[in-house]
């Protein structure tokens, strides 16, 4: 990676992330102390219930750095884990400017929808994850739509790199700030991602999954790439090679891996839709299949138990051949098509369609 990427990659904190936001995008940011760059809000003058404001830590919106500068720039710490849109969008219903504003409301800065930045930080130690994140207005009387850029600690650099490549495309502090129009195009074509998008197609669900598929392949083929002989994904490939596929290779192994892990998953979902620890996904796998539901088992939590665990998996290999043949189904033709097309380049080298279709 580039020393840009590099460094946007070990970003963990606001202050962090506001160094790179002058030296790398040319922000016009003068002090290193952030708490002099911004403002501080409370949930509770935004109106924000106790519920919502529970997961916050802190708001803080950036002074403005131009005159008559568009933009609402915000920086949010939450709790959780995962982005927690309905926080972000009490703040945005309580900032936005209406048509009628109360007396409290009116005495607060205010900005159009589409006008206002918010930079989140959540998750827990190491897996702290950076987002900026921007409503767009849906037509009609629909909510607006939350479109995101993030990345984390655990993100390939090939993402890390695309991350980078958006934000000095398109966020890049503007050459001409009074050109206010050119100003919100700019930085709104940052965000082409919507945050946990809904899929409503066949096609869409193809496309999807085979993103995860990627990604997954990608990580596994890293891990691989500097694990010792008797790492645990290390191990769990020899045991593959001695019990089921004798010439197994790194690029096989890794669109397996990634091939049920998706489907798993995806196979998990539609059996218990209210599922969501991953001990739950495994279990909640077809009974049809305990083939499946053992490797998707071991394949989430290699790593996090001994790599004893392999051996059972071994030995159910080897005495059910039957049900390990039929985990060979599901790399069928039309599986590899999806994965193959629907992802951007060209994946690994898989089986030929013959030795699947004959099992």
């Amino acid at each position: 990676m580039t020393r840009a990427q590099d460094e946007l990659a070990a970003i963990r904190t606001f202050p962090q992330l506001v160094k790179y936001l002058r030296d790398d995008l040319d922000w016009p940011i003068t002090s290193d102390d952030f708490e002099d760059l911004t403002f501080d809000y409370t949930p509770e003058e935004l109106g924000i219930d106790s519920r919502n404001a529970a997961k916050i830590q802190a708001i803080k919106r950036l002074r403005p750095l131009a005159v008559n500068q568009p933009w609402g720039v915000f920086f949010v710490m939450f709790e959780p884990k995962r982005l927690p849109v309905v926080a972000l969008r009490r703040i945005l219903g309580a900032v936005v400017l209406k048509k009628r504003a109360s007396a409290n409301h009116a005495e607060r800065a205010a900005w159009d929808t589409e006008d206002l930045l918010f930079i989140s930080s959540f998750g827990e130690g190491d897996g702290r994850q950076i987002s900026f994140a921007r409503f767009a207005q849906t037509t009609g009387n629909g909510l607006p739509t939350l479109n995101v850029l993030g990345w984390d600690n655990l993100d390939t650099p090939l993402h890390v790199a695309g991350v980078a490549a958006a934000l000095d495309r398109h966020l890049r502090w503007p050459a001409d700030p009074n050109d206010e129009d050119a100003w919100r195009t700019e930085w709104r074509a940052a965000f082409t991602l919507r945050n946990r998008e809904v899929i409503t197609t066949s096609k869409a669900l193809s496309v999807r999954l085979a993103v995860l598929a990627r990604a997954l392949r990608d990580r596994i083929k890293t891990v691989l790439a500097i694990e010792t002989a008797t790492g645990p994904v290390t191990t769990l490939m020899t045991a593959f090679r001695e019990a089921l596929i004798h010439d197994l290779d790194v690029d096989e192994f890794a669109d397996m891996y990634a091939q049920t892990i998706s489907y798993g998953l995806l196979s998990a979902r539609v059996a218990n839709p209210a599922g969501h620890a991953e001990d739950g996904f495994a279990g909640a796998l077809p009974v049809t299949n305990p083939f499946l539901k053992e490797l998707m088992a071991t394949f989430l939590h290699v790593g996090e138990r001994p790599a004893k665990t392999v051996a059972p998996l071994q030995a159910s290999i080897s005495m059910s051949s039957g049900s390990a043949r039929s985990w060979s189904s599901w790399t069928t033709p039309t599986w590899k098509r999806s994965y193959a097309t629907s992802v951007i380049g060209t994946p690994s080298k898989t089986r030929s369609s013959s030795s699947t279709s004959s099992s």
